[in-house]
């Protein structure tokens, strides 16, 4: 592999278009790169030598020609890990080289724990699945944690006291590399779900936004195939846009925040105001359990229950105001939902979110404005985290026998 920065770059360039396309020939990276033949040979031929990218055959040519031959990532060569997690849920994913989805695991939030015990139970959760999978330590290329905001990703640290104290600049990602003995990366839960749409290629675009809805709601933005991070990685915060009319107040200090106004918190929380709706549909209201008692609110507006329609039908339609906020910031037509409050929810929040979006986006007579949702709505975020490790960590020989010999990580003998 190539070992200046210049090099780096193209190599990670060509696996990233490897990824996203499956197979693709010399010509076709080139074409699409807009690098040189000659660049594109080098950089290939490094590649396959270091075991990461391999041919596959030949691809038929109508008329004269000869075949090109076709390139795909070794699945094998490395693996990543993405976790995300929030006070009610955690997502454990691991990607193959190529971005498949080898194993997955699903388990509780960190509640109120703090985050020295939240780090070693997800260490231990890790080292279980990988073993499960049958995918070598050694060749794990690192792991992303995914988590909200706001945060200083350098330091691999949060900037809030949420959900604890004791969760404000704890050293979370060096901590967990301490217990697995890999790289950790912090990333925001809603950047690294703009992340995974872009690569899975099923927006049509590359620049939208992204809405994430788990315990809170937060924001993403692709600009152009990158992802919009502003100063220190913590742009886009919808979450805490104040909407015209909120006067709810919210964890940041201020009131009427899209997540005081609209999030599975509020949700639940109107609910319980009820108490026959919240005895009737079985919502409990501890707090560790919202997106459980989020999801028995869905399921009685699938059912047809008014009472649990009207509630959730006020939510989106605060979202939907974040939503204009966002389209008219960033010059967007195209906005995504991810997050695991619209696994079931979905479908209304799309079609609410597009009704505000039609009605005040002010390009909506230049273009007509998408909601979509995502194609992994409940783990695209830890999914994005894994991509993120792929996408930034360099790999190389020097990577493999590093981790080789490295000595093994704490708990291990």
């Amino acid at each position: 592999m190539l070992h200046n920065g210049a090099g780096r770059a193209t190599a990670a360039r060509m696996l990233d278009l490897l990824r996203t396309a499956g197979t693709l020939s010399r010509v076709e990276l080139a074409e699409q790169s807009g690098l040189t033949a000659a660049t594109i040979t080098n950089v290939v031929r490094r590649l396959i030598d270091d075991g990461l990218v391999h041919e596959v055959g030949r691809e038929s040519l109508q008329g004269r020609g000869q075949p090109r031959r076709l390139l795909e990532l070794d699945p094998s060569a490395w693996y990543a890990v993405g976790i995300q997690v929030d006070r009610t849920t955690t997502t454990i994913v691991v990607v193959d080289f190529a971005g498949g989805r080898v194993a997955s695991a699903g388990l509780r939030g960190s509640g109120t724990s703090g985050p020295e015990e939240t780090v070693t139970t997800l260490a231990d959760h890790v080292t279980d699945l990988l073993h499960s999978a049958q995918v070598p330590r050694d060749r794990v290329l690192g792991v992303c944690l995914v988590t909200h905001g706001p945060q200083d990703r350098e330091r691999g640290v949060l900037l809030t006291a949420q959900p604890t104290p004791e969760w404000l600049e704890y050293p979370l990602t060096s901590t967990l590399s301490q217990r697995l003995g890999l790289p950790v990366l912090l990333e925001n839960d809603a950047t690294a779900a703009a992340l995974g749409e872009q690569w899975a290629g099923t927006v049509a675009t590359d620049t939208f936004g992204l809405i994430y809805m788990a315990s809170g709601i937060g924001g993403g933005v692709v600009v152009d195939g990158d992802a919009y991070r502003g100063r220190a990685s913590n742009a886009v915060e919808i979450g805490h846009v104040a909407l015209s009319g909120g006067r709810t107040p919210c964890v940041c200090g201020n009131r009427g925040c899209a997540q005081a106004e609209a999030g599975p918190r509020t949700v639940v929380e109107q609910v319980l105001a009820d108490e026959p709706l919240a005895e009737r549909l079985g919502v409990r209201g501890a707090i560790d359990s919202t997106l459980a008692d989020f999801e028995r609110v869905a399921r009685a507006w699938r059912a047809g229950d008014p009472a649990a329609t009207a509630i959730l039908e006020r939510s989106a339609r605060w979202v939907g105001q974040a939503a204009v906020t966002l389209v008219n910031l960033f010059d967007l037509d195209t906005v995504v939902l991810a997050g695991p409050a619209f696994v079931t929810t979905g479908p209304l929040y799309q079609r609410l979110i597009l009704a505000e979006l039609e009605e005040r986006a002010l390009s909506r007579t230049l273009s007509a404005p998408t909601v979509l949702l995502s194609t992994d709505v409940g783990t695209a975020a830890a999914i994005g985290g894994a991509l993120h490790v792929l996408r930034t960590i360099p790999v190389d020989r020097d990577t493999l026998q590093h981790r080789s010999s490295a000595p093994a990580p704490e708990g291990e003998p």
